[in-house]
């Protein structure tokens, strides 16, 4: 009897027909999945690996039937396939129906006697599916009997939802296990774009980012996603809202994911659903339960979790998979999620993990709690790169109804929205902390006093002499071991250097630099090196500046701080140093970065802030941008305006706008004739040289003349340029 394919077909699921679609069944459903979604890349790989065994390990819905399936087109009648049912637990039927799926007599008994069988034949590929049925010792014992005594020639195909109990580790280390999991089976963009087409479903680029986003390629929702997107067609938005939650999501998950599950496995991931990650730990907080670890890695190990890591302790939902969850949570036990929020927070707390606490605490209602975290941690979490985490802290806070005010944190909400270019904000919470009581200790040592001092001092309100004082008072107010005395010494440092006092700016800057830099506070400190640059330049040392600036600006790059309002005084210094390099090609990419960052100059902050005015549009003149000198220019004059009296600050700005009105006069052009002025206005519209004709009352060979020499006057090539050197032109004119 020649060796044949065996392709058992099962009875049709009642499952929905993702499930169809993804590890397809029957041939009528496969148009509608991925069953046709060549994965030729995957089995490509397979192909050229050496190893024997190739084991496809994910959840329901990853079309691993489909990669089999392809497995087994490609190679023709060398393959057998067996798909495994309960049945299969049994040791002799197992061998029974591996031995009929290869062709040979069903009275094999043995392994020796279905490896006899089939050692003279031809090699060929085992291929066997669902292998996560088989759960019995003596089964798994003979198939692991196979895998091993098969000709070294065979190779074996395992497709399974859970990992098998087989010797994985033992073929890993021979080399002889090729492992494709979830991030091997997800589609990608091409490949969804595929299935999504075969859905019916048309999407625009966008939404389909949307969805791949959601699904993270994962094969059966992509297709659901297809087919909620087709039945909501009039629904503009439905694949931007498409969720775990969607009917036909939910019903797939319920029916091939969460299905069999215990009453308390159940119970660990609705309730657990609060978290973004799965620890045993945490979830015995959460639940006030024991054994949480078991439980996640049996669910881990039947694919309804993925490990995040490889440490075995760290778990996650997929993200369809958590909005059911967390939908469930919400319709079933909303007023117990504020507590399991509480709880986590606690645990996380204790754990030191104090961004996660604050999101709990934030997430259980207590702004308290929220508050209190944040003074805690909002300096370094600012320190490491992530600002706008502080940020969002603060909007929660600043959302918080019924909050009572409390003064440092009022304090350090104006400096952070300070930070991200939002003035009014920052003057909001400034008004609430200058209005509280001063009196008090916070837990770190640290003064109410003192605290409202620093803020005081970088505000600047009352000019250099009353800055200098609050940050004297801000300094021996904040405890010894506060990051913040280091704002304070470079807030002193600064109110002499806007006095002209170099020598007691320069000493101050060093002392800044050096407890910046004990603190770690990398962002202050590449900041301070500029100063120290400034003060540098000012005695002539330009090569002191610029070795200050290129530390400073390396510093800026490892710490990734490149969107932070320090770093815009660094990228203008580091312009400003490669014009004076004649590196032109160095300053404009530098400046580039430095007018990136102007919408976070602004009054709340005022001193750096004009600062770093002042260099752009200096090294903007020095690369011959007058148009971004100019707007940088206006942009410390408006500063000035709301901060009077900082020192020899505003007499440098009206400096800085004589230099643009001076380099503007250099270049400016002949005289344009009254047509010609009549319309640079037009220019600057959305109309056509036709339309503008019309407006005009003129011919259209008229209007391409006057245009003509009007770009040859001012000495530009097209209107945008025509129109940004005009309105640069009237500017200076208007100082």
């Amino acid at each position: 009897m020649g060796e044949r394919r065996v392709r058992p077909v099962p009875s049709p699921s009642p499952h929905a027909s993702a499930a169809a679609a993804a590890d397809p069944v029957s041939p009528d459903r496969r148009p509608t999945g991925i069953a046709l979604v060549s994965r030729s890349g995957l089995l490509d790989t397979v192909a050229a690996s050496p190893a024997r065994v190739v084991l496809l390990v994910a959840g329901p819905g990853y079309g691993k039937s489909a990669v089999l399936r392809q497995w087994a087109d490609r190679l023709g009648d060398a393959t057998v396939w067996h798909t495994c049912t309960d049945a299969d637990n049994d040791p002799a039927t197992l061998l029974s129906a591996l031995s009929r799926a290869a062709g040979r007599a069903s009275g094999i008994v043995t392994v020796s006697g279905l490896v006899s069988a089939v050692v003279d034949g031809p090699p060929r590929v085992l291929l066997v599916d669902d292998v996560h049925a088989i759960t019995g010792a003596g089964s798994l014992n003979v198939l692991t009997d196979v895998v091993d005594r098969l000709p070294q020639a065979w190779r074996v195909g395992l497709a399974t939802r859970a990992r098998p109990r087989l010797p994985l580790a033992r073929l890993r280390a021979a080399g002889d296990l090729l492992e494709i999991g979830v991030a091997e089976l997800s589609l990608d963009r091409t490949e969804q774009v595929e299935v999504l087409a075969r859905s019916g479903a048309s999407l625009s680029p966008t939404e389909t980012d949307e969805i791949h986003e959601r699904t993270e390629g994962w094969p059966a929702a992509v297709a659901l996603a297809g087919m909620a997107v087709r039945a909501g067609a009039r629904d503009s938005d439905a694949a931007l809202t498409f969720t775990g939650d969607d009917r036909f999501m939910r019903e797939y998950l319920r029916t091939e994911v969460l299905a069999g599950l215990g009453a308390r496995e159940t119970a660990l991931l609705v309730r657990c659903a609060i978290l973004d990650e799965l620890t045993g730990p945490v979830c015995d907080a959460v639940l006030r339960a024991r054994s949480s670890g078991a439980a996640l890695e049996h669910l881990a190990a039947h694919g309804v979790l993925e490990p995040v890591g490889r440490d075995g302790e760290r778990y996650r939902c997929h993200p369809l998979l958590h909005d059911l969850l967390s939908a469930e949570l919400h319709r079933k036990e909303p007023a117990l999620v504020p507590e399991l929020h509480r709880r986590a927070a606690r645990w996380f707390i204790d754990a030191g993990e104090l961004e996660p606490a604050v999101a709990h605490a934030h997430l259980a209602g207590d702004a308290e709690e929220v508050a209190r975290l944040v003074l805690d941690r909002a300096q370094q979490t600012w320190t490491d790169g992530r600002v706008h985490t502080v940020q969002q802290w603060m909007s929660w806070l600043e959302e918080a109804e019924g909050v009572p005010v409390f003064p440092a944190i009022a304090a350090h909400a104006s400096l952070i929205f300070g930070l991200v270019g939002e003035p009014a904000r920052a003057e909001r919470w400034s008004a609430m902390a200058r209005a509280s009581d001063r009196s008090g200790t916070l837990s770190d040592g640290s003064t109410i006093e003192g605290t409202l001092a620093y803020l005081e001092a970088i505000e600047a309100r009352g000019g250099t002499a009353q800055m200098r004082s609050d940050a004297r008072t801000a300094w021996a107010g904040l405890s010894p071991a506060s990051p913040y005395r280091a704002t304070m010494l470079h807030t002193e440092a600064l109110s002499y250097l806007l006095e002209g006092e170099l020598e007691r700016a320069d000493d101050l800057f060093v002392e800044a630099l050096e407890a910046a830099e004990l603190a770690a506070v990398h962002p202050l400190v590449a900041m301070i090196l500029c100063e120290r640059a400034a003060v540098a330049v000012e005695r002539g040392d330009w090569t002191s500046a610029t070795t200050a600036v290129r530390h400073a600006t390396s510093i800026v790059t490892a710490g990734g701080y490149s969107s932070y309002w320090t770093s815009a005084l660094v990228y203008a210094w580091a312009a400003r140093t490669a014009v004076h390099l004649g590196l032109r090609p160095e300053a404009a990419a530098h400046l580039q970065r430095a007018l990136a960052l102007r919408p976070l100059l602004t009054y709340a902050l005022p001193v750096v802030s004009t600062q770093a005015l002042l260099v752009t549009a200096q090294a903007s003149l020095g690369v011959g941008d007058l148009h971004s000198a100019a707007a940088a220019v206006r942009q410390a004059q408006e500063i000035m305006h709301r901060r009077p009296g900082l020192g020899d600050l505003p007499s440098r700005v009206a400096t800085a706008i004589v230099a643009v009105q001076e380099a503007a006069s250099q270049g400016r052009p002949q005289t344009l004739t009254a047509a010609e002025v009549r319309l640079l206005p037009l220019l600057a519209t959305h109309l056509s040289f036709p339309l503008i004709a019309e407006r005009l009352g003129v011919s259209r060979n008229t209007v391409k003349t006057q245009a003509i020499s009007t770009y040859r006057k001012l000495g530009v090539s097209s209107r945008s340029e025509a129109v940004a050197r005009w309105e640069l032109l009237e500017g200076s004119n208007s100082w």
